[in-house]
């Protein structure tokens, strides 16, 4: 039986609760708005199957091929839609081009983020793009075997640890029809957060808030951008190019939002178990010495041989151009190796979180962080003559040697 005494060992993969052969588990929020197992004693006939599937518990680290390619789709509406360079949307595509299924995060009708299954090109928007809150996985992996068992190819992407406890459900077997895609995980910030913000934002606009893009390309792929669009074309936008302040843009990135277990991740190293890792490519001219990948370019890492394979049934789809695994890791993927550190107001901030509003939370924990508009100008100046790339290297360097 799973009993959860540090929330440090938990990633909320919901791999424990799929597996119960009697349904005595139960998935409840804490007070943070995480979720952890909860059993029914009564019902619990201590078969030890919970204990098998949980990725924390059972983490060992594989084995991996790793090949590395700088990647842009050449779907130019795909990269646009997409957070990087639009290289998930190839494998998902070669997967519903078989007729099989994608499992990836969406937002539902209510823009909170579940894991859903999508069979046909014109649903696969839904899965792209970044959504910086931790999806529900609800009954995904039980879903994922049936078609995996029906002989129905299967691609499923999510964190790591996600994906690792995919692989334990299934019984650590490997389906030739299933690929595996994850990518450099920040942390996963917290729905309650998300909700109360969700919340807020439906009263700064005048019509229905419609849909939101935690990596919105409008200012270029080089900002981060959040965006929100209402149903009378307004918008709400925050971006780092203004040094915009924003309360989940600042919870996010001062890290007081990401569930306990992602500030003591099991799963930082370069070696997944998934077949495929994804992350953002900001120094692809450093990498691949072309300026190829200004619209966006992802960093693809290969895992195992059958994705080194596919790739060569794929790249065509790309404009792509192997690079060093190292600089990469280096220069854009410092979160596949090393877990962020949490803030030391974390637990204030989530006393304050139910009896203070958003601007309240907004005032209390982040009015001291400033906008600086020399920074902003030296930021547009540096981009506009072409150095904002080896100025930012340049920083990550200085970065890497203090870590």
């Amino acid at each position: 039986m799973i009993c959860i005494s540090d929330k440090k060992t938990c990633c909320g993969c919901e791999a424990c609760a799929q597996v119960c052969p009697v349904s005595c588990i139960e998935m409840q929020e804490d007070n943070e708005g995480f979720i952890y197992p909860k059993i029914n004693e009564a019902k619990c006939i201590h078969c030890g199957k919970c204990e098998s599937v949980c990725p924390v518990r059972n983490y060992c680290e594989p084995e991996s091929v790793q090949k590395a390619f700088a990647v842009r789709n050449r779907d130019a509406e795909a990269v646009q839609e997409s957070a990087s360079g639009g290289a998930f949307s190839i494998f998902a595509q070669h997967v519903l081009a078989q007729h099989g299924v994608v499992f990836g995060a969406a937002f539902d009708k209510d823009l909170r983020v579940r894991h859903i299954a999508v069979e046909t090109m014109e649903e696969l928007p839904l899965l792209r793009c970044s959504k910086y809150v931790q999806s529900r996985i609800g009954t995904c992996f039980a879903e994922a075997k049936h078609f995996l068992e029906t002989g129905r190819t299967v691609c499923f992407a999510g964190t790591p640890c996600q994906i690792y406890g995919l692989y334990l459900y299934l019984g650590k077997r490997k389906y030739h029809n299933l690929l595996t895609v994850d990518f450099a995980c920040h942390g996963v910030p917290s729905p309650k957060i998300w909700n109360k913000y969700i919340q807020w934002l439906k009263t700064q606009g005048d019509a229905e808030l419609l849909s939101y893009r935690f990596r919105d390309k409008q200012m270029g792929y080089q900002y981060t951008t959040f965006s929100a669009r209402y149903k009378d074309g307004s918008e709400y936008m925050i971006s780092d190019a203004r040094d915009d302040r924003d309360f989940m843009k600042d919870s996010f990135f001062h890290e007081y939002a990401s569930r306990p277990s992602c500030y003591c991740c099991a799963f930082k190293s370069v070696k997944h178990i998934a077949d495929v890792t994804l992350f953002d490519c900001w120094h692809h001219k450093e990498l691949t010495g072309t300026n190829d990948f200004e619209s966006g370019a992802t960093t693809v890492i290969l895992h195992t041989k059958e994705a080194v394979q596919l790739w060569t049934e794929l790249a065509s789809q790309a404009v792509s151009c192997e690079i060093s695994l190292e600089q990469a890791v280096d220069l854009d993927g410092v979160c596949l190796v090393y877990s962020k550190m949490p803030h030391p107001r974390r637990k204030e901030y989530f006393d304050d979180l139910d009896r203070l509003s958003v601007d309240e939370m907004q005032e209390k924990y982040f009015s001291g962080i400033k906008s600086n508009p020399l920074k902003e100008a030296v930021k547009k100046l540096l981009h506009q003559i072409g150095l904002f790339d080896f100025v930012r290297n340049q920083v990550a360097k200085r970065r890497m040697k203090k870590m």
